[in-house]
């Protein structure tokens, strides 16, 4: 049961990547918006992500899913949007930041 849930938040996640992807691709000339994704499972980082020119990397910085986010909203991302998913019981939140160059 865990290993089906886990499979299924992953599509979950990587649907949401994909999408972010397609829409940017999509949209206008305008190359200099950074996007952040931040999944924060409680007060944990359970992954993070920044897709710059429509590249995307993991990024693994060491903080609590609190202190990042704080820290990406200092730098001058806002907010663009959340969402929520439960997995095994455990709730969790995605936030997606954006930041013009």
């Amino acid at each position: 049961m865990k290993n089906t849930s886990a499979i299924l938040l992953s599509i979950l996640t990587f649907g949401i990547i994909s999408f972010l992807l397609s829409s940017f691709s999509s949209q206008s000339e305008n190359k200099n918006i950074d996007v952040v994704i931040l999944k924060l499972m409680g007060k944990e980082l359970e992954s993070a992500y920044i897709i710059n020119d429509g590249k995307e990397k993991k990024v693994r910085d060491g903080l609590t899913g609190d202190e990042a986010l704080e820290s990406y909203l200092i730098n001058g991302y806002k907010i663009e949007g959340t969402s929520a998913a439960s997995d095994a019981g455990r709730f969790s939140i995605v936030y997606t930041l954006t930041k013009i160059r």
